[in-house]
């Protein structure tokens, strides 16, 4: 048979039809390694045995001395270093990708030295170590030429793979190619400093049958549930008994605090129990579960009260900034026609300023004053379409836009300005706990509303984008959150709700861009049944083959529609019951590493130029950023590569250098 007949072509025609649909279907920001997790692990002091010997006194040993030395010493003479870690435990299947040994070289030299780690072949004890008992090595596996006083690195990934292969791990000897150049000296794990001493950073990978995942459970404080030290009690027995690893507890309900250390007036609610901080005994006792549980403090950002007669406190900000108070004062969020309520709700404006600095810094003094694992932005959005009208923003748009009077709700420009006021104020927290501490989670409860997306117009075109005006998508794309967990409230029993759910979920694991997503499951709408089933849709891939990072169920006080006890929900998902044939969460997981904050390779950028007001910042390196000066004068670029970069504002440059992990600050004149 010839290969040209139409049969053929056929075939070849078929063939490339499922490349291309493969291709569309595998957009560049979709995480597609669906099989396997990264992990890292960073040796301690407790890992590591070390010592160096010397020729010229060779029944000395030095494995007290803070220095490992090497090469020729005037003292010394030759030297040579030993070190030896013990190495973690590996879940099984895990596959070692990377190991690399990290030596601090203190000494001020210029010369150059070829330094080889060589792996040791006999046994040896750091303690009686010296240069007379010293034991043989192997040829080199790694080396480095070393000069000036700096961090060098080793890589040794296929010596360390060989040890977790069965070879005796008998540690590596650091010493010179050519043993007659002078000496170089390291940091020693006795070093005082413990940021200088010697670590090994192994990287490998997890197949997914041992994957991390999210299991959040959302503590509302409109009902009980840790407002009394019981309750807190209850709540650990509750995640543990359904494999709970992250709880999201609502500390700032309506502009108040249900904890103690806070910018902002306790709760008047009656019901929390006196003298009480829900906060602190729920990081304490989540913390010393077993297994672990994180704390994440769950703030409305937006809404700050939502009563008939003001809080008692003058300090409450509805009495401070509301509607009582002078324009420039008065933060409330207002409607083209001029109310301030939406239903029973007052809400702030992200428009205006101060509303934005005041709530930025309620989030951080909680990230000063507690051991949370993670903060999370909740109602960060505008409350509909016509909403948006507060003075001062209105004045802002008009000044930057040479526009005057009241915009049009449907106006796109001010439709766009709106989200970028709930851009600024992201970007704004986000850089701002960085700050304080990178290793925070940063996260938003976002708006999943009408039936999900399948392509970017039908994004550009949701209520999300138009009526919540919130572009949580972007968020993910620029890093300025680290999770997004779209509260996808649907009824699984209702088929047009249940389509919603579905299209939602797959629109949101193919679009996770630098961070990471989880489905928000509404089982307060649904029966035991249907939850186990949307939580179980929420863990299977999409069409192209990504994944979520795990669930988060709202909530804790109400868990189905069906008035069934709440043991019952939190026994079904994790063991097989009359509700579901299988538990979503029938074993135990740890939330993930989120590498971006693990072993960070990007900075981020804090600047301030006062007195302006959308004022164009360019920022150019080794790529060209843009962006505005938010009502405040400031403004922040997350997921910045390492390196120096020139600001050009007023035709006058300023030069910022980015470090990894860490924010940059600048202040522009």
């Amino acid at each position: 048979m010839s290969l040209r007949t139409p049969t053929f072509n056929s075939l070849l025609c078929y063939l490339f039809l499922c490349l291309i649909f493969v291709l569309v279907s595998n957009p560049l920001e979709a995480k597609a390694d669906t099989t396997t997790k990264t992990e890292t692990w960073t040796s301690t002091d407790q890992d590591l045995e070390d010592s160096f010997i010397s020729s010229q006194y060779p029944s000395t040993n030095y494995s007290s001395s803070k220095y490992l030395v090497n090469g020729k010493h005037e003292n010394f003479g030759a030297t040579r270093s030993f070190l030896k870690f013990k190495l973690p435990d590996l879940p099984e299947g895990a596959i070692v990708t990377s190991a690399k040994l990290s030596l601090y070289q203190y000494y001020n030299t210029t010369t150059q030295a070829v330094v080889d780690v060589r792996p040791v072949t006999g046994s040896w004890n750091a303690s009686a170590l010296n240069w007379s008992n010293k034991p043989t090595v192997g040829s080199s596996v790694s080396n480095v030429t070393v000069q000036k006083p700096s961090w060098y690195e080793f890589y040794m990934t296929n010596q360390v793979k060989s040890w977790y292969n069965g070879t005796a791990n008998n540690g590596i000897s650091v010493q010179f190619r050519d043993e007659t150049q002078a000496t170089k000296i390291f940091y020693s794990n006795d070093y005082t400093s413990a940021d200088l001493k010697p670590k090994l950073t192994i990287t490998y990978s997890v197949p997914n049958d041992s994957k991390r995942e999210y299991r959040a459970l959302w503590v509302d404080m409109f009902h009980d549930g840790a407002k009394t030290s019981d309750q807190v009690d209850q709540l650990i027995k509750d995640a543990q008994k359904g494999n709970i690893n992250t709880i999201f507890l609502q500390v700032r309900r309506r502009g108040d605090a249900f904890y103690s250390k806070s910018l902002e007036p306790k709760t008047e609610d009656s019901t929390l129990q006196s003298n009480y901080d829900p906060l602190e005994d729920l990081i304490q006792k989540a913390h010393a579960a077993h297994p672990r549980i994180q704390v994440h403090a769950w703030f409305a950002m937006t809404p700050i009260w939502n009563k008939s007669t003001p809080p008692k406190d003058p300090k409450h900000i509805f009495n401070a900034h509301g509607m009582s108070q002078p324009s420039e004062e008065n933060w409330l969020s207002k409607t083209y026609t001029g109310s301030y309520q939406n239903g029973s709700e007052y809400v702030i404006d992200p428009g205006h300023p101060g509303a934005v600095n005041f709530t930025r810094d309620v989030i951080t003094n909680v990230v000063k004053n507690y051991d949370v694992d993670g903060v999370q932005m909740d109602l960060i959005r505008y409350m509909g379409q016509e909403w948006g009208y507060n003075d001062v923003s209105v004045q802002r748009f008009n000044k930057a836009y040479g526009k005057s009077g009241l915009p049009q709700p449907n106006d796109a420009l001010w439709k766009q300005w709106r989200r970028e006021q709930v851009n600024n104020m992201v970007r704004k927290v986000y850089v701002s706990v960085q700050s304080i501490k990178p290793s925070v989670t940063v996260s938003a409860a976002t708006i999943a509303w009408g039936n999900g997306p399948r392509t970017m117009d039908e994004w550009n075109s949701s209520s999300t984008m138009n009526d919540a005006l919130q572009d949580w998508r972007s968020w993910l794309e620029e890093g300025s959150i680290d999770l997004a967990v779209p509260m996808n409230y649907f009824r699984e029993y209702d088929s047009t709700q249940k389509n919603s759910y579905e299209n939602w979920i797959e629109w949101e694991k193919n679009n996770q861009g630098k961070r990471m997503t989880l489905s928000g499951v509404g089982n307060y709408l649904n029966s035991i049944g249907d939850s186990m089933a949307q939580i179980q849709k929420a863990e299977s891939p999409s069409l192209s083959g990504n994944t979520l990072g795990g669930t988060s169920l709202y909530s804790y006080a109400v868990t189905n529609k069906d008035d069934i006890a709440n043991d019952e929900f939190y026994n079904s998902l994790s063991k097989i019951s009359s509700y579901s044939s299988n538990s979503p969460f029938s074993n135990y997981a740890s939330p993930p590493d989120l590498q971006w904050k693990l072993s960070p390779t990007t900075g981020h950028l804090y600047g301030s130029l006062p007195n302006s007001d959308h004022q164009l910042i360019e920022i150019n390196g080794a790529k060209t950023y843009q962006v505005y000066t938010d009502g405040s004068g400031d403004f922040e670029v997350t997921n910045l590569n390492p390196g120096t970069y020139n600001i050009e504002v007023n035709s006058k440059l300023y030069p910022v250098s980015i470090k990894a992990g860490e924010v940059a600050k600048i202040l522009l004149d």
